[in-house]
């Protein structure tokens, strides 16, 4: 692990350049569709179970040309692509069971940054120690009020989560466009 603090003027630069002159239309898409989220957290959970799920299937697709492509004939070979499907189709046929298995998957994101904001701060002593163990904290109520609701409350908190997500990376965005290099 790198104790070193990464130079935030390349990581500002090249967010710049990944988005060129859509910055800003992107950074706006993103704010509308964060607060459209937030408003009717329900559809935004399910549009976020439609997206991992065609995620799902499209790997599931891509294995198989990789399968056919390196000529393999073995049932083992075909069970990652199948699985792949499978768990795409269930996504789809069932949301809720999807968007319940989304909870579970924020649920154990949340245990993992929580972990990660308490023992950064032993990596970066002095450098926002209060904030890291602030949104530890922080973490670890979100990663509760997830398993205590579950899954029920899947189905309006992952839409909630996504769509403050969109709004602060859109923020961020526009942000961006006002740094100069230096």
């Amino acid at each position: 692990m790198n104790p070193n603090i990464p130079d935030l003027q390349n990581i500002i630069e090249s967010e710049k350049k990944m988005f060129g002159k859509y910055l800003v239309p992107v950074a706006i898409l993103l704010i509308i569709i964060g607060i459209f989220g937030i408003l009717s957290p329900i559809i935004l959970s399910a549009v976020t179970d439609g997206i991992i799920a065609a995620m799902l299937i499209i790997a599931g697709f891509t294995w198989i040309a990789h399968s056919i492509q390196m000529h393999q004939h073995q049932m083992a070979d075909w069970l990652k692509p199948l699985l792949l499907f499978i768990t795409g189709g269930i996504m789809i046929a069932l949301p809720k069971a999807g968007i319940a298995a989304i909870g579970l998957m924020f649920v154990l994101y949340f245990i993992i940054d929580a972990y990660r904001n308490f023992t950064q701060m032993k990596i970066y002593p002095g450098h926002g120690r209060g904030w890291s163990i602030f949104s530890g904290i922080i973490d670890i109520f979100i990663a509760l009020l997830f398993v205590v609701t579950w899954p029920r409350g899947s189905l309006i908190l992952v839409g909630i989560f996504v769509g403050v997500n969109l709004i602060f990376d859109g923020i961020i965005l526009l942000m961006l466009r006002n740094v100069k290099p230096g």
